[in-house]
C-alpha cells in the first residue's frame, strides 16, 4: 500500500507542509514519481518503530484503535505530566515552553503542534476564565500512543484573551490520538473545574501525585 503526502498527513495529524519539509530533510522514507511523493507502508512502519511513533495505517489497526477503552482523566494527567515554572511572556512562548517539557510528543513533531495550537487560539481563545486555559489542536494527533493531559503552571500570568479578561497561569494541554478521547477528557476536566475546592487546590500548584489524587477523588463523584 502507498500513501500520498495528503494521506500521510491525515494519519499522523500534521500538516502536509510538515511532511514535505521532513522529506527535504531526509527524515522520511519516500519514493518520487514526477513531482509527487509516495510512501510505502512497510517503510513507514519501520520509520515509525525506530522513532517510537504510533502509525495506524491498516484497516485492522484502525479497528483496534476505535475499540480502545476511554481512559480516565487521572490517567491522562499521569501520561502528560505536571510541570511548574513554565516561562513565557505571551501565549506562543508559554505554549512552546510547555511542549519543550512534554517528552511524549516526539521532538520533530513539536513545531507542527505549536503551529496548530496557535491556530486554535487565533480562532478562539481557550482561556475559560479564573486563570485557566485548555489549549488543544483542532485535529487528532495520530502519532501519539495514548491520550495525555499536560498540566502546566506558568511562572508569570499571561494575557490569554480569556473569557473573563483575566490573565492565565494554569494550562491544561489536551493532546489525543482520536476525537473521542478529546471530548471525554474535556468533559471530565470541565466537571473538575466546576468544583470550587478543585479550583482553589490548583492555586497551591500541587505536584503530580497530589493533583492525580485530587482528580481521582472527584472521579468517584462522577462517571468519567
Amino acid at each position: 500500500m502507498e500513501f500520498s503526502v495528503s494521506d500521510l498527513s491525515k494519519h499522523l495529524g500534521v500538516v502536509p507542509d510538515t511532511i514535505e519539509r521532513w522529506v527535504r530533510q531526509g527524515k522520511l522514507p519516500v519514493s518520487k514519481a514526477g513531482s509527487n511523493y509516495w510512501f510505502r507502508t512497510s517503510e513507514l512502519q519501520k520509520w515509525a518503530s525506530k522513532h517510537n511513533i504510533t502509525l495506524n495505517i491498516s484497516d485492522k489497526e484502525a479497528t483496534e484503535k476505535k475499540s480502545e477503552s476511554i481512559i480516565p482523566l487521572s490517567c491522562a494527567v499521569e501520561n502528560g505530566g505536571v510541570y511548574s515554572g513554565i516561562l513565557g511572556a505571551d501565549v506562543k512562548s508559554v505554549l512552546n515552553a510547555c511542549l519543550e517539557r512534554i517528552t511524549k510528543v516526539p521532538k520533530d513533531f513539536k513545531a507542527d503542534l505549536l503551529d496548530r495550537l496557535i491556530e486554535r487560539e487565533q480562532a478562539l481563545s481557550t482561556g475559560i476564565g479564573n486563570g485557566i486555559a485548555i489549549p488543544h489542536p483542532r485535529v487528532p494527533l495520530g502519532y501519539l500512543n495514548e491520550p495525555l493531559v499536560a498540566v502546566c503552571f506558568l511562572e508569570n500570568r499571561v494575557d490569554y484573551q480569556a473569557m473573563d479578561q483575566q490573565p492565565v497561569n494554569v494550562l491544561f494541554l489536551i493532546l489525543c490520538p482520536d476525537l473521542k478521547f478529546h471530548l471525554h477528557l474535556l468533559s471530565s476536566l470541565s466537571f473538575c473545574l466546576r468544583d470550587r475546592s478543585f479550583s482553589q487546590f490548583l492555586k497551591s500548584r500541587p505536584d503530580s501525585n497530589a493533583l492525580i489524587e485530587k482528580i481521582q477523588a472527584l472521579q468517584t463523584l462522577n462517571t468519567f
